[in-house]
């Protein structure tokens, strides 16, 4: 893991007991696939079985806000994983994708009805995608996921 990873307090990294929901995009597969692997693993670790982990795949970044929305709505999580990946290409959709997709997940985890972990690779190239999915920068997904289960402990705490 980099220098610049995130450091979690580690008592509240509790999954035990609760659900957790995984939003990812098919765009970019491979490098989203071992997104979620890490954000699987992060979460085996702390104590989710596999039937506490639920992915849910929509085409790509684009969409992940309004997916996000309705596995929020549902009620059934205490958290979720978003993930994806936007590579900069010859155009300004790379732009709008990635501040899209962003800023819509950043408005539904504002909300604090639930963890929102965000990890939406916005790369340069398919290096430093590759690089953030388990490569020389770590595992993003992994990362968001501890997120995701720290902001959702705290939220028990506050209102259990």
């Amino acid at each position: 893991m980099s220098n610049n990873a995130p450091s979690f307090e580690d008592h509240r990294l509790q999954a035990r007991g609760r659900r957790f929901a995984i939003v990812a995009a098919r765009f970019n597969a491979e490098v989203v696939e071992a997104l979620i692997a890490g954000a699987r693993k992060m979460f085996a670790q702390h104590g989710a079985g596999n039937d506490s982990v639920e992915v849910f795949r929509c085409p790509g970044s684009l969409e992940l806000p309004g997916l996000t929305r309705r596995v929020a709505d549902s009620g059934r999580f205490a958290g979720i994983v978003c993930l994806g990946v936007v590579i900069r290409g010859d155009t300004i959709h790379f732009d709008l994708v990635a501040e899209h997709a962003a800023g819509g997940i950043a408005r539904i985890a504002e909300e604090g009805k639930l963890a929102i972990g965000n990890c939406i690779l916005a790369c340069e190239n398919q290096a430093q995608a590759e690089a953030r999915a388990g490569g020389t920068m770590g595992n993003k997904g992994s990362e968001a996921a501890a997120v995701v289960l720290e902001i959702a402990n705290l939220y028990q705490d506050i209102v259990p």
